[in-house]
């Protein structure tokens, strides 16, 4: 038995409209956001000591992130193929992946939630989980050294980046000489209240992305009502003229 999913082309378009390349566009921002976070933890796994530790079950930070990309990444790219193609089989592929996305979102929150992990907490898995690269650029923005201070760095065997030294450029008559000196200051309070500083914002784009898997939800859920009324609608006109046919060869 040939089982097939029902598809609409050419004219049948019509009966999905704007909602379909609305899915289609949603779901292509999702699949770019997936490719960028699963793509800087490649980058932060294979640039630091994070990936011999990744099978210990400790690391929030990396295991979070991922977890978001492969979210993003799976969502979007069965959307776009779903929505591009506007298969019945599809949409509906699509629309479970979308419910089992945004029940791990609300599981992963509530364990939190639980476990009562604190931003302060949650800084400190990122900074140790991150690679070096990541820590320069979080130095040089807040001109910091260290996550407590270059303190930190007696009771390890890191060497100090030079993202925690301050260049002094000293020009005279005779010549022009370079000092540095040592940031004294760590990273963990300047980014601590950066975050709660633009609170706002962040808030807005987790709400934005939220809001963007509920709006797929919705016209989801909408074309795989319209596909199946026009699904039916061709079975039965399929059947009256086979009837008719019938007839007509009877008489």
């Amino acid at each position: 038995m040939d089982v097939r999913c029902p598809s609409l082309f050419g004219r049948d378009n019509k009966v999905i409209g704007w909602m379909r390349h609305v899915l289609t566009a949603i779901s292509v921002f999702q699949f770019v956001v997936g490719c960028c976070l699963l793509g800087y933890m490649a980058w932060v796994l294979a640039t630091s000591i994070t990936v011999s530790r990744f099978l210990s079950g400790t690391l929030i930070f990396t295991y979070s992130v991922i977890g978001l990309g492969i979210v993003f990444f799976t969502t979007g790219l069965v959307g776009w193929v779903a929505g591009a193609s506007e298969s019945l089989c599809g949409l509906r592929l699509y629309l479970c992946i979308l419910l089992l996305a945004v029940a791990t979102e609300i599981g992963g929150l509530l364990a939190l939630n639980i476990l009562q992990t604190r931003l302060d907490d949650f800084l400190i898995n990122g900074w140790a989980e991150v690679n070096q690269g990541t820590r320069n650029i979080v130095q040089n923005k807040f001109n910091c050294c260290g996550f407590y201070g270059p303190k930190e760095f007696a009771y390890t065997n890191y060497p100090i980046s030079n993202s925690c030294y301050d260049t002094i450029q000293e020009v005279t008559a005779e010549a022009s000489t370079a000092s540095q000196t040592l940031k004294q200051s760590g990273c963990g309070a300047p980014l601590k209240f950066w975050l709660d500083d633009n609170k706002a914002v962040w808030c807005s784009v987790l709400a934005v992305f939220g809001g963007l898997q509920l709006m797929s939800i919705i016209l989801c859920i909408h074309i795989i009502h319209k596909l199946k009324d026009k699904t039916g609608y061709k079975k039965t006109s399929e059947k009256r003229r086979l009837h008719n046919e019938k007839g007509a060869y009877s008489l």
